[in-house]
């Protein structure tokens, strides 16, 4: 029989526990992927398929939290959970849905917390839909198939042409040296700006694109793909399925979160090489500058591992540890006193060090995204009210 751990209670709150009804709901939405895997066993992968959630449960905890179903008592809960061998009392199951409720994952009358930020773990309250504007999300696996349904000699002629337009971005950028900066200054200047903004949201279908495609050619299906405004920043994202994904090596993974930068790269690549082949002023030096800075963008902030983009996913694939940035500001709490789950056991040796490091890059890097948007925007209103 499996136990969760808690701390002992007494016989009276046991009694008050078990009567109090538990009002949390594990939704029917949600999907769910058994894992297993030589390096940290058995568990349980959750995804919510309306929203940005993401959860990784061992076996017990994933039992407990799915018994909940939003009418019940914790004493009829532990019950039901002793049925199927595993011993939880009330006031410890009472605990567990606060936690789960955090996390977001337990709803109440079909509310969750959404106010928790699924890209940085940051609370914003009252501010949530002014932090995250959703834009939409499309599935994209039939038009994924009819591509590589495409002869072989046009699929690899493709590829050629983006493989040597993404090799080309830092052999011209040397070539420019520092004429790009000045050519992209003298250029995105009033109207131009807004232009660059909008070309930066639509380059990441290109981008999301390129490891929806790479998944795709791998045999990994791919649920969705979403995009949307992040504290006026355009972000996307890439939701494969589970199990395609976990039985993937490090290899082809590594292939499929760098094809995204890749196909960001070469639309840099062609964008520098209009910069070069027009006179400065014209509409295709303009053009280029605009397609080389939004694919420059795509390339390389989706690889700072501060966002929840392809340098963190890297990263968490590297280290085998999901969840990290919880687990990096969970320590971060311990670390300066305040309130934080529990470890079950002492980190390995290293470990501390590397969470503290994850958890204050966070912060600050996110701190300096933050200021430099409000930079750019601000002057690009100064340029337009001119």
């Amino acid at each position: 029989m499996t136990t969760l751990t808690a701390p002992e209670i007494d016989t009276t709150a046991a009694e008050s526990a078990g009567a109090a009804i538990a009002r949390g709901c594990f939704p029917a939405r949600f999907e769910h992927a058994e894992i297993t895997d030589p390096a940290r066993g058995r568990r349980i992968e959750i995804t919510d398929p309306a929203g940005d959630g993401h959860w990784v449960l061992g076996p017990a905890e994933f039992e407990v939290a799915r018994v909940f179903d939003g009418q019940s008592s914790f004493g009829t809960l532990s019950a039901r959970l002793a049925a199927r061998g595993i011993r939880a009392d009330a006031a410890k199951l009472m605990r567990f849905e606060t936690k789960l409720l955090g996390l977001g994952l337990l709803e109440i009358d079909g509310r969750g917390n959404r106010a928790r930020d699924p890209f940085t773990g940051f609370d914003f309250a009252l501010l949530h839909h002014l932090v995250i504007q959703r834009l939409g999300v499309v599935h994209p696996e039939p038009l994924l198939d009819r591509l590589l349904a495409w002869p072989g000699a046009v699929r690899m002629g493709l590829l050629g042409v983006v493989t040597l337009a993404a090799l080309a971005t830092p052999v011209l950028l040397i070539v420019m040296g520092g004429r790009f900066l000045d050519e992209a200054s003298a250029t995105l200047t009033g109207w131009m700006l807004p232009l660059l903004y909008l070309v930066t949201l639509a380059s990441g279908f290109l981008h999301e694109g390129g490891h929806a495609l790479a998944c795709r050619a791998l045999g990994v299906r791919v649920r969705e793909t979403g995009f949307a405004i992040y504290f006026l920043m355009p972000f996307a994202w890439t939701r494969p399925d589970r199990r395609d994904w976990e039985a993937l090596a490090m290899g082809p993974r590594m292939v499929a979160i760098l094809a995204g930068p890749f196909a960001s790269q070469a639309l840099a690549g062609l964008g520098l090489a209009a910069m070069m082949a027009a006179p400065m002023g014209s509409p295709l030096h303009s053009g280029g500058v605009i397609l080389a800075a939004a694919g420059l963008f795509g390339a390389t902030v989706t690889l700072l591992p501060v966002l929840n983009g392809d340098g963190y996913l890297m990263l968490v694939e590297v280290l085998r540890l999901p969840n990290l940035r919880r687990r990096a500001f969970d320590h971060l709490r311990r670390a300066v006193g305040l309130p934080a789950p529990a470890l079950a056991g002492p980190l390995p040796a290293g470990r501390g060090p590397l969470l503290l490091a994850v958890a204050l890059g966070t912060i600050l890097g996110w701190a300096g995204i933050w200021v430099g948007m409000a930079w750019w925007l601000g002057g690009m209103m100064l340029e337009l009210i001119r």
